[in-house]
This record gives C-alpha cells, structure tokens and sequence, in this order.
C-alpha cells in the first residue's frame, strides 16, 4: 500500500490507484491517512464526521465505515481474516503503513538528509531538494482543502515545501545560476509578498545579474507593502541588504537575523527541586507553560494534585493547544475543590467550563455549569467570584442580543474589581462596557474604554485568560468597524504580550478577527496562512470560530478570482455556522447569477435585523448586486440604510461604504458629476480605513465615472492606479476587469 498526500489523497496497492470513497468514508480514510501509523480515537473521528455533535448511531455508524474501508483497501482479503492495513487499536483505529511508502513522508526525509551540506555541498544538495520537490503533485490534501481537521496538516507541509524552495533556490544561487532563478524568484515574491527570504534571495539573484535598479525597486515595493499591510518596516537584515546593493558591494548576501537570545534558564530553588509541585506552580508563574505541564503531569501520576493544581494543569495544556487535556483537568479541577471544601474555587472553574462549552457551541451544558457557578455562590459573601460571574452574564447578554443588560453586568464587573483590587476585574469591565456601548452607537465613548482597558492588559497586569478576552473584544470592535489601521496598532501592541507570556496566539475572536484584519488591509498570503493556522489551533475547542476563519480564506479566494475555491471554504463555513458575511451571494455575483446573488443577501440580512453594524457590512454587497440586476429601488433603500449608519457610528470604513455606495448609485442613475465627487470622498475615506483593495475597487469606478463625464486622461489614471493596486493584491479577476473602452476615432 503506498498513499500520496502532496496533492490530492491518492492510495496505490500494487501500482493500481484505489479509489478514494466520497463523503464521510472518504473523510474518515483521509483522517486516518494523515495520521498513518497512530492511533486516531474514537472520539476524535466522531468530531471530524459529526463536527462534535454525533448521533447516537455514531458508534455503529463508524463501524460500518471501518468494514467498508476495509474491503476496498483489501479486496482480497478473505471474509474472516483480520485486516491488516485498518487495524482496531484501543481507544480508535489505526492505519498501518510502511513509512517510506508515504510521499509526506519521503519528502522530509530527503529534505532533512540535504539541509545539514546546504553551505558544503551546493550542487548536491540542489540535486537532492529537486527530488524532494519531484514528489508534490499539487497542493497538499488537495481534496481536502477546507476540512478542519486537515489544516494543521496542510498548513506544516505547505510551510515546509515553501522553505524548502528556498533552501533548493539558496543552493543554485551559490552555484552561480541568478539570472535563470529571477523569473521564478518574482513569482514567488508576488505570491508570498510578505516572505523576506524569497524577497532577499530575488534582490540578489537580480543584482547579480546587472540589474541593480531592480533589486532597489524590489526592496522598495516590500517596505511599501509590509507599511499598508501590517504597518511595520523590513527587517534589519533586509535593510543591511538594500544597503549593501546601493554600495555595490561585490559578495552581498541576504542573511535573516540572528534569532531572540534564548531565554535565561531559571534556576529552581532547593526547597522546590525536590517537590514536583512546587516547581510546577513557579512555572505556572513564570508562562513556562510546557515545564508546568510535565511537572504537573508528573506530580499527578505520583502523590496526586489537589483542585488549584489541577486548574493550573488545565491553563498550561490550554496555552499549549491541548484542550482535550485542558477540559478534563479542569472537570477534575471542579470536583476536587468540590470535595475539599472550597465552594469559591470550584465556582470559578465551573465559569470557566461554561465558557469552554459554549466556544464549542454546547449551550445547554455552557448554561449548566454557569447556573451551577450562580447556586455555589449564592450563599457566599460578595467578592471577586461575584465580578467573574457578572462578566459571564455579560458574555450571555451579548450573545442574547440584550445590550442594556450586558452593558449593566459590564458595569457591576468593573464596580467589582475596583471594591475589591482585582485589575483583571476593572480591565474586563472596561472592555465589556466599551465594546456594548460601540454598538449602541457610543463610538468615541466605547473605544476609549476599550483603550484604557488595553492598557492594563499591555502593561502585563492581567492573566493570559484575561489578556486574551480582553485583546478578543478589542478586535472584534476593530472588526466591527472596519478598522482596519486601528487593529494594525493593537496587533502589533499584542504581539509585544506574546513573548512576555509565552503564548503563540489567542484562539477565538482575536485570533479570527486578525485574519480579517489582515485580509481587510491586503495581506492575503499571510492571513490564508494565518487562517490555516487558526482552524488547525480551534479545531477541538472552538468550531464557531473555525468557520470564521475558513469564511475569510473564502474571502481571499474570491478576491483572487479563485470561485470554486472560494465555493468550498464559504461551504465548510457555513457547515460550522459561519453564514453572517456576503460571501456566498458575492460569489454568485462573479458567475453571473444576479438573481441568485441579490436572494441570498436578502437571506444574510434578514439574520442581521437588531444588528446595524453587521448589516454596515453586508448593506455595500447588496447596493453592489442590486444595480448589477438593474434594481434601482433596492439599491437606493439599501445606501439610505447604509447611510444612516455611517452617520450613526460616525467611523471612517462605514463612511467610505456608503459614500461609495451612493456614488455607484448616482453613476447608474447618469448623474456622472456628481458620482465624481462622492468616489473622491469614498475613496479618501477608505485610505483614513487602512484598506487598500477597497480604495483600487473605488478608484476603477471614479474612472467610469470620470469617463462618462469627459475627462478620459484622468479616467486613465484612475483606472491605471487600480490594476497597479489589483496586480499588486493579487486580485486577478479586478485586474482583468479594470479596463476603459477604447475612445472612439475622430
């Protein structure tokens, strides 16, 4: 048996292709395929087929899968005999393969075997790296693409074929082949615009080849790019190397900087080297969030670890990404405490068990545990216990839709935390209350709460957990309003936190609405990878926000032109209740189905009835397909409401929209003069916004609109900057489109 993973999933058994089934036995073979040679549970395929909600047939469901999988894998093998490909492995299933008849596999061996002789042996090395390359047929899982589970997969190859194009690119530069590599070195560059290896590695190969003016000008087109996108420069390393081509320095190199010094080794104290517990809670502590688990884990195998303990076991697999292990330390964590008499305690961790179920959207069992976290403390005297239990009420109230009482709980917690000195308390006060009273249209009010409650999370004053809420809602709002320059500042302020406490990135919201902060201010490559590493992260935690994220690849793709790819992500998020944006109807649009297009946002927005600032984002598609069918009326009832909000919130994205939307108006209704004036407007507005695709799409229709009212040189301009801008993004199909009829002769 051979199986092939780098493409589509292909199984071979003696130089004949098997053919992979469709549905969920083709989901459960290709989940067993990734994992080949490991035990994958039970319980984890329930969630893969069933997205965590199983039927109660599930188990023999499963079953039946197994023993048809089994007879396509192994036609010949007799009725009785056991199988020797799918086995039965306790807790689960098991696909047992030679190794070296796994492609992912040879591929990283090949790729591991090359990289030590890369500075020794050039040629050999680019000889091995190009048969390492050989064996990929297309993108990894191909098949698979938007599957949840596949991401972590997908994600680690793609990252390791790309860096292995560079090691491959890396060892022909030194044999001297620049000028051949510059053709391919560009493509690369325009597809991973944000990737400084392959941005240095085309600065030399064109330098080397004469063309110094072009190496400047690539550099220069990476600085503008790392600016608008995620408002940061290049690195030192590859500003030594623009310095180094403007001297024509005749051995110039792109080196990456030297990595961050490793962190100082922390020196446990004799009274703890002896107590495993001890040296698990100074971990705990300090973020060292891998030493806290071993050293709990450890302690829990011998003497055992009371109820704190086990709660702190819970928040380190939780930084670590294991929240199967997070959730049952914390279940245990309840009991415990339950047990030893502290009613407080146990009522903090059965909040944060409320929240960990409703994230995997259990709401029944989120609500029980919230009411047993209410009756622990019912008879207890008021303190901070009292101030978590009124932030999760908040978090309900928002997700009920009641803002009043949200904003009233927000209150209660920040009157909480300041009667009894608690920061985290004040700072998820702060926050909560900014982020209800945005949304009631309070803007400068609600974002200068958000603001200050930033502060106190910067500052390091707060727990991760609370870090992490708070840095959620703060992007959430950012998201909201389309603020794509104010979430650029924050990102890169959040960053900061990550290297103090030791954490990657915050799952949920933050981690979702980064994305869409990304692909709102044209970093598309880095927010599909972004997103990819997201779903691969929340995956077992947190499938509402899986969908968010595979809602924005959706995104990406339609904007790149790419509409089955688009069709497939916008499918899987909808499957995992990710339908409140414009995408599919947008879709529907770009293959021409007007009608299709303007039902299905019709259908979006019926969901965002007691929600303006979702409908602020859904409003400009519906103005958008209504004139496309020729639909006057909706268009102008769609940029009345669209109007009114921007004038409600009173923030530059929702402005730029709906100045935007009342200039493609006024241009359909033949008013050409005055759409020049309000395009203008728009698209000063969309720039104050941070967002660069949106600024070239206004810019192409300014043209039109100049053209129609005779002033074709600058309709040429307009249209010449918005293919320069859509090239740039990657924006195939605008680019395409973004073309003025010829003027007529005479």
């Amino acid at each position: 048996m051979e199986i092939r993973i780098l493409g589509p999933l292909e199984f071979r058994a003696a130089d004949e292709s098997i053919e992979v089934p469709s549905g969920k036995e083709g989901l459960l073979l290709a989940a067993l395929a990734v994992h080949a040679n490991h035990v994958v549970s039970t319980d984890r395929l329930f969630e893969i087929l069933w997205r965590g909600e199983p039927p109660e047939t599930a188990g023999n469901t499963l079953q039946t899968y197994v023993s048809h999988l089994r007879r396509i894998l192994e036609p010949r093998r007799a009725a009785r005999e056991p199988s020797r490909l799918l086995v039965t492995r306790a807790p689960g299933y098991s696909l047992l393969v030679d190794p070296e008849r796994i492609d992912a596999i040879r591929f990283e061996r090949l790729v591991k075997r090359a990289r030590p002789i890369l500075g020794a042996d050039p040629e050999a090395v680019a000889a091995q790296l190009r048969t390492a390359l050989s064996l990929w047929r297309g993108e990894p899982l191909a098949d698979f693409t938007f599957e949840p589970f596949a991401q972590a997969e997908i994600t680690r190859l793609s990252e390791l074929r790309l860096a292995t194009t560079e090691d491959r690119i890396e060892a022909e530069l030194a044999l001297g082949a620049h000028a051949q590599l510059c053709g391919e070195l560009a493509q690369l560059v325009t597809a991973n615009p944000l990737r400084e290896r392959l941005t240095g590695q085309l600065m030399v190969a064109l330098y080397r080849s004469g063309r110094q003016a072009e190496a400047l000008r690539v550099y220069a087109d990476l600085r503008r790019t790392l600016a608008e996108q995620l408002g940061i420069d290049p690195s030192p390393g590859l500003a030594r190397l623009e310095r180094a081509v403007l001297r024509q320095q005749p051995e110039l190199a792109w080196q990456p900087d030297p990595l961050a010094p490793a962190a100082v080794t922390v020196r446990i104290p004799a009274t703890q080297a002896t107590d495993p517990h001890a040296a698990a809670r100074a971990a705990i502590r300090e973020f060292r969030w891998q030493e806290a688990f071993d050293l709990f884990c450890a302690a829990d195998r011998g003497a055992g670890l009371n109820g704190a303990d086990l709660d702190a076991l819970a928040e380190a697999a939780f930084w670590l990404g294991r929240p199967r292990e997070a959730h049952a330390a914390r279940q245990r964590a309840h009991t415990t405490l339950l047990a030893e008499g502290e009613p407080r305690k146990a009522a903090m961790v059965a909040i944060a068990l409320s929240v960990n179920y409703g994230a995997r959207r259990r709401w029944s069992v989120a609500e029980g545990w919230l009411h047993r976290a209410e009756r622990l403390l019912a008879d207890e005297p008021e303190g901070p216990e009292h101030g978590f239990l009124a932030w999760a009420g908040a978090m309900s109230a928002v997700a009920a839709g009641d803002l009043g009482g949200a904003l009233r709980a927000a209150q209660q917690v920040f009157d909480s935390g300041r009667r009894f000195g608690v920061p985290d308390l004040q700072a998820l006060g702060l926050v909560h209350q900014g982020y209800v009273l945005v949304r009631q249209g309070a803007v400068a009010e609600g974002l200068r709460l958000i603001d200050e409650g930033m502060t106190w999370a910067l500052d390091g004053q707060l727990g991760p957990t609370t870090s992490a809420v708070v840095f959620c809602r703060t992007i959430d709002t950012c998201y909201e309003l389309g603020d794509y320059r104010r979430a650029a500042e924050w990102m890169e302020a959040i960053a900061d936190c990550f290297a103090r406490t030791g954490i990657r990135a915050f799952p949920g919201d933050c981690e979702a609405h980064s994305i869409a902060m990304l692909v709102g201010r044209g970093a598309w490559s880095e927010g599909e990878q972004r997103a990819r590493q997201a779903s691969a992260a929340m995956e077992p935690l947190d499938l509402t926000h899986v969908g968010l994220a595979l809602a924005e690849i959706g995104e990406i793709r339609l904007r790149r032109g790419d509409l089955p790819g688009a069709d497939e992500a916008f499918a899987r998020a909808a499957e995992l209740g990710s339908t409140f944006h414009p995408g599919v109807a947008l879709l529907r649009l770009a293959r021409g189905d007007e009608r299709g297009a303007a039902a299905a946002i019709a259908v979006v927005l019926a969901d965002a009835t007691d929600n303006s600032l979702a409908r602020g984002r859904l409003l400009p598609a519906q103005v958008e397909i209504a004139l496309a069918e020729g639909d006057m009326a909706t268009a102008r009832v769609a940029t009345a409401e669209l109007s009114a909000i921007a004038a409600r919130y009173a923030h530059a994205a929702l402005a730029a929209a709906a100045a935007c939307a009342h200039g493609a108006l006024t241009l359909a209704s033949d008013d050409a003069a005055t759409a020049v004036g309000l395009l203008r407007g728009g698209i000063a507005l969309w720039r104050e916004a941070g967002a660069p695709y949106q600024v070239a799409r206004a810019r192409l229709l300014l043209g039109e609109a100049l053209e129609r009212s005779g002033n074709r040189k600058q309709a040429l301009a307009e249209v010449a900057a918005a293919r320069a801008a859509f090239e740039a993004l990657g924006a195939r199909a605008d680019f395409d489109r973004a073309v003025l009829p010829r003027a007529p002769e005479g």
